[in-house]
């Protein structure tokens, strides 16, 4: 008994103990759930700067300057020594270009919830080389090392002085949109640009020129409704190397339509993983001269592993055009479906195409209305699926003659030879 006993309570200290590891197991995954979800809930409220260049800085109300001229303004932006909120009361018109100094990190929103106030640029006409064009210049300047986000607020270029940028980025400048919108002139960058949400729209110079020292993210909000180009993402020659650098731009959602140059314009290097391109046209109206390209107009790198191009139309590649020294390459669940040309509905491929997946189909053309294969080279699934099975049919053979070659060789050696 007194040994039944004593395994009784050895079983009952047993349970005790596993209940307390238990319950440390619960806390300590529930701390880390919470903990998780809480960082989620920070990330996803709102623009939370969590890149490289850009101060950890909340929106908040309390802590906000409030601004009702350009005086005002002027001096806030000027005289900030952290990451500053300055609000907007009413709409503000600038007698000249708004500069966001080096090493500033300002925020720029209105006071109300429900409407967005104008900061609106001066009709001054200036000129600049090579061509000469009329231009009121950038609305707003952030220089390389400065920060400056948008939140509910417009920024535009005056009606009928809308041929450059109303935000232009220098090298190593950031520029984050939140929310609001930009028009009359679009953003031109070189440095980190990255928009999760508002609107670039009714650009006469297209909404994005991201140049070659420029990255440019788009994970949400919407360029649209712009007579050129919805972006165009570019390489360029360095004046003083003579090096050519490529721009980047990454696409993980938002959407790119009803532009009437086309969606992309991409001689740099474009990978989109999510996101719409969709209702834009390859028209000789918005500066697409060769009426190609539809959705994406390639020349460079271009790799689509998710997302969709569809409803876009040209007279050429109503879905991708793919120039003779463009490389682009489709896989996983990438979709160029419903667009529309005269050759080439879903692709016209001039240069490199490597297929590994995605969905090409239910596009519409006078000639070949999914994929049209030009000049260059065209690797896609059927190729891979042969080329495995050429290499599993080769090591078969192989094997096979080893352990043929293998049996005959010793079952020789074995052979009795009667006298």
């Amino acid at each position: 008994m007194v040994g039944r006993d004593e395994d009784v309570g050895v079983c009952m200290r047993r349970n005790v103990k596993s209940k307390v590891n238990l319950r440390h197991i619960c806390r300590r995954w529930g701390l880390l759930f919470v903990s998780l979800l809480f960082v989620a809930i920070f990330v996803s409220s709102g623009c939370v700067s969590l890149f490289s260049g850009v101060s950890p800085f909340v929106l908040g109300v309390s802590d906000q300057i409030v601004v009702r001229n350009e005086v005002e303004l002027r001096s806030t932006v000027n005289n900030a020594v952290k990451p500053t909120i300055i609000a907007l009361d009413n709409d503000i018109t600038l007698t000249e270009p708004l500069v966001i100094p080096v090493d500033k990190d300002i925020t720029l929103k209105s006071t109300s919830t429900s409407k967005f106030f104008k900061l609106i640029g001066k009709d001054l006409e200036v000129y600049f080389a090579p061509d000469y064009w009329p231009s009121t210049g950038a609305v707003i300047s952030v220089e390389g090392g400065a920060v400056l986000r948008l939140e509910g607020i417009v920024v535009s270029n005056p009606e009928n002085y809308r041929w450059t940028a109303a935000v232009s980025v220098s090298v190593s400048g950031t520029f984050i949109l939140c929310s609001g919108e930009i028009s009359g002139g679009g953003v031109s960058n070189s440095g980190v640009f990255t928009m999760v949400g508002g609107t670039i729209s009714n650009c006469i110079g297209g909404g994005v020129g991201n140049s070659g020292y420029g990255t440019f993210s788009m994970s949400g909000g919407e360029i649209s409704n712009n007579p050129s180009f919805g972006v165009v993402n570019a390489n360029i020659r360095n004046g003083v190397t003579g090096e050519r650098v490529s721009g980047t731009f990454s696409m993980s959602g938002g959407e790119i339509r009803n532009n009437y140059g086309g969606g992309v314009s991409n001689s740099g290097v474009f990978s989109m993983s999510g996101g719409e391109i969709s209702n834009n046209q390859a028209t000789r109206e918005g500066w697409n001269y060769l009426e190609s390209g539809g959705g994406v107009s390639n020349s460079g790198v271009f790799s689509m592993s998710g997302g969709e191009i569809s409803n876009n139309q040209a007279t050429s590649g109503g879905g991708v055009y793919n120039w003779p020294d463009g490389n682009f390459s489709l896989s996983e669940k990438g979709v160029i479906s419903n667009n529309n040309a005269e050759v080439g509905g879903g692709v016209y491929n001039a240069g490199t195409f490597n297929r590994w997946g995605g969905v090409i189909s239910d596009n519409t053309a006078t000639q070949y209305s999914d994929i049209f294969h030009s000049d260059g080279s065209i690797t896609n699934d059927d190729d891979k699926t042969t080329g495995y099975m050429v290499f599993v049919v080769s090591i078969v053979v192989l094997v096979s003659v080893i352990v043929g070659g293998v049996f005959f060789y010793f079952k020789k050696r074995t052979k009795t030879v009667t006298p």
